[in-house]
């Protein structure tokens, strides 16, 4: 209409109009940027800590592996070591018997050939 009209004056009130619209529009269009930057900073921020987590759980996690499997095989040789010693043991055992049986039929030739001794000397 100021076109229309021909009143300069119109026309800068339309011009001004229009251009504060635009500025309203280009602000809202570069608060939208700046939030969309920021998010996505904050989205790197994120994925960096996540990636930072995950490797000190697997970092984590591969040190109590080998631990366990550390553990288990100290578990494996005292196992072993504590059936050798069992089996020491038992064999200990088994010639502790015998020697006592050795020493009580030592013990009885002994008697016997005391008795055999003293009948002779009588």
């Amino acid at each position: 209409q100021a076109r229309k009209s021909g009143s300069p004056a119109l026309s800068v009130l339309a011009t001004s109009v229009e251009l504060d619209s635009f500025t309203k529009v280009k602000k809202a269009i570069d608060d939208m940027i700046a939030m969309l930057k920021q998010q996505q900073k904050d989205e790197v921020k994120k994925n960096d800590f996540c990636k930072d987590e995950l490797h000190k759980t697997e970092m984590s996690t591969a040190k109590a592996t080998d631990k366990r499997e550390a553990l288990e095989a100290r578990i494996g040789e005292l196992e072993s070591t504590i059936k050798t010693l069992e089996d020491g043991i038992a064999a200990a055992k088994a010639q502790i018997a015998q020697l006592q049986l050795d020493l009580q039929r030592a013990s009885e030739d002994r008697q016997k050939e005391n008795v055999e001794f003293q009948k002779t000397i009588a």
